[in-house]
């Protein structure tokens, strides 16, 4: 089997991360700026932009932990094998989605359980 190196993922997800600690920040900052006004002339206005931020910030929550999983199964030596099946995630599945512990034929499997 061919030695695949993971080098370029690493460095994805150490950006990615970077990137969503940024932008939880700047989440975080708009959320007190909502909070504190007090100026809203729309209620229902105010209501959809708190329960957007709150989407949002709970979307980047789930994403870092997805990345910070990966980072860490990097620093166990266990990236790149799949949770289920423990072969080898398909390469072009990792450039794709780095932070992924489930190779495709897996993944497949838990999205059609998922839908019955």
């Amino acid at each position: 089997m061919n030695a695949v190196n993971y080098a370029p993922c690493y460095e994805r997800l150490r950006r990615r991360r970077d990137e969503i600690i940024k932008t939880r920040k700047h989440l975080e900052k708009e959320q007190r700026v909502v909070d504190q006004n007090e100026e809203w002339l729309d209620r229902a206005a105010y209501k959809s932009r708190v329960d957007l931020l709150d989407n949002l910030a709970e979307w980047y929550a789930k994403e870092i932990v997805q990345v910070e999983d990966a980072l860490t199964r990097f620093a166990e030596g266990k990236y790149g094998s799949c949770f289920a099946c423990h072969r080898r995630i398909e390469p072009e599945r990792l450039e794709i989605a780095p932070e992924t512990c489930f190779c495709v034929s897996c993944q497949s499997t838990r999205e059609a359980l998922t839908e019955r």
